[in-house]
């Protein structure tokens, strides 16, 4: 009786154990999850219903899932706009399958495209052609509002085609914003009709051939992204790492292709190309750089030392600050919202720029642009540079972000983005998070993905869901099924994260 008894309970531990498993694995995690018995067949005459807003993303999902959007149907997917801040933001939402009905509901189309990419993951196909939805009540929304990713288009041109599938996977995973590093000493890679010599001149960078942007390509990029809820973010980098406009246009600049703030013509050349870009991304943000410019480099340059002596500018970082001042009010003036790195925080720019932190051995920067007011996106060279390696021995960037050991994946599980010192009027400075892919190692396409898959899966997490990964064993095994998932639409994302030896493409 006893043997009975216990073998009774191991079949039903068993029974319960693998009902559990057999529940999709949702990445980001939601916000709330209530499994149900039962699920929701998606037939062939399952129809994906939206009136009005909600129209566009219903298209999405039809599309997505090879379903029409009109006709009679035993089966409905119903895309709901309900005003009335119940769903705690624009891009919050609530999904409920149930009989023969799936409800994604939202206060804002932006909320029921991330229902539908929750959706997408529920969908399983145990037999070929069977599809079907377990029975579910999710009420979700996000963490923070940028969830970001950067690639780097100057050291290695990446054109069209590359940034579409990326901003596929990114969208998949809730992420809104893609900035775009388009200007540095390898490269100028977006057309200035105005200053025609940019692109014949500075485009070409180790290849020898012209790469570039031109209107239509960023229209087509724009779009895309646009269709799946993602802002691209351009970056004219100055007054530093400008090296190749400085090929093209030496008339601007001073020594090492640095920006020379001490000339007019210099910001009429700013108030030009931003005035294009500002054109050509509808987003509300234009980031300008301004790092890694040495105070002694000013030095160098006779008449900017004639400028800070006529301006009085003598204290440390005055120029840097004038300088990003001035650029600030000329992003303003088309409209846009500025953003630069810390650098620009610690030398003082106004406080309507948005700060990007990345400088991980100078938290005091971090913390001190947040007491004094700025918003903040957190993108720490040691957790979010996605180019470092990702175990000893493999290959990666060689710089500051190994000095605590390879950026793996434990370790950014491991990262708290918000200290927890933070008062809530802190906390609420801090509006994102971003991770980089800096492509001076990076030539290819597999493994700019390589690098960049499934470390960003990790950051999406971060970004979205409302608490830090508290189980690490449970978020890997999250995450291993994804990874599966990508590899199965053809992205090179790492096999596995605890391999020691892995194969990876470096051409």
């Amino acid at each position: 009786m006893r043997r009975f008894f216990l073998t009774a309970i191991l079949a039903l531990c068993s029974v319960v154990l693998g009902q559990a498993n057999a529940h999709p694995a949702l990445l980001p995690a939601p916000t709330s999850v209530q499994w149900r018995d039962g699920e929701f067949k998606i037939e062939r005459t399952t129809i994906v219903e939206g009136a009005g807003d909600a129209g566009r993303v219903a298209e999405y999902l039809a599309h997505a899932l090879k379903l029409k959007t009109a006709g009679l149907g035993p089966s409905r997917i119903r895309l709901l706009l309900i005003p009335g801040g119940q769903f705690g933001g624009p891009e919050g939402y609530s999904l409920r399958v149930a009989g023969s009905e799936i409800r994604i509901e939202a206060e804002d189309p932006r909320g029921l495209f991330y229902g539908v990419q929750t959706l997408r993951q529920l969908v399983s196909e145990t037999v070929p052609g069977q599809r079907s939805v377990p029975a579910v009540e999710i009420r979700d929304g996000p963490r923070f509002k940028w969830r970001g990713l950067l690639i780097d288009v100057s050291r290695h041109f990446f054109g069209p085609p590359t940034l579409l599938r990326l901003i596929d996977v990114m969208a998949a995973y809730k992420l809104n914003v893609l900035h775009l590093h388009l200007t540095d000493y390898q490269g100028w890679r977006l057309e200035i009709p105005s200053y025609p010599r940019l692109t014949p001149t500075s485009s070409t960078g180790r290849h020898k051939t012209r790469q570039y942007y031109n209107a239509g390509d960023i229209k087509k990029i724009v779009a895309f992204a646009a269709e799946r809820n993602i802002v691209i973010v351009p970056e004219i980098e100055m007054p530093g790492h400008a090296g190749a406009a400085a090929q093209a246009y030496p008339q601007f600049f001073g020594s090492d292709g640095i920006f020379d703030p001490a000339k007019p013509e210099t910001y009429r050349f700013i108030r030009t190309v931003m005035a294009t870009v500002s054109k050509l991304f509808p987003g509300p943000v234009i980031h300008f750089g301004g790092d890694e410019v040495p105070e002694e480099t000013w030095d160098k340059m006779p008449d900017v030392v004639r400028f800070r002596e006529a301006n009085g500018l003598q204290a440390r970082g005055a120029v840097q600050a004038c300088f990003g001042n001035e650029v600030a009010k000329i992003i303003a003036g088309v409209g846009k919202r500025p953003m630069a790195w810390d650098e620009q925080a610690e030398a003082g720019v106004s406080k309507d720029v948005l700060i990007e932190w990345w400088r991980k051995s100078k938290p005091e920067v971090r913390d001190a642009a947040v007491k004094a007011g700025y918003e903040v996106v957190l993108s720490p060279a040691d957790e979010l540079y996605l180019d470092y390696a990702q175990r000893p021995g493999e290959p990666g960037a060689p710089w500051e972000g190994n000095d605590n050991g390879p950026t793996s994946v434990a370790k950014i599980i491991a990262w708290t983005p918000v200290p927890a010192n933070y008062t809530d009027a802190e906390k609420a400075k801090v509006i994102g998070i971003e991770a980089a892919v800096w492509t001076e190692f990076i030539r290819s396409e597999r493994y700019l993905q390589y690098m960049t898959f499934p470390r960003l899966l990790v950051v999406a997490e971060k970004a979205w869901a409302e608490r830090d990964i508290s189980d690490a064993a449970e978020f890997t095994d999250r995450l291993q099924k994804h990874i599966e998932r990508l590899r199965k639409q053809g992205i090179n994302a790492r096999r596995s994260f605890d391999q020691d030896a892995v194969e990876f493409v470096t051409h």
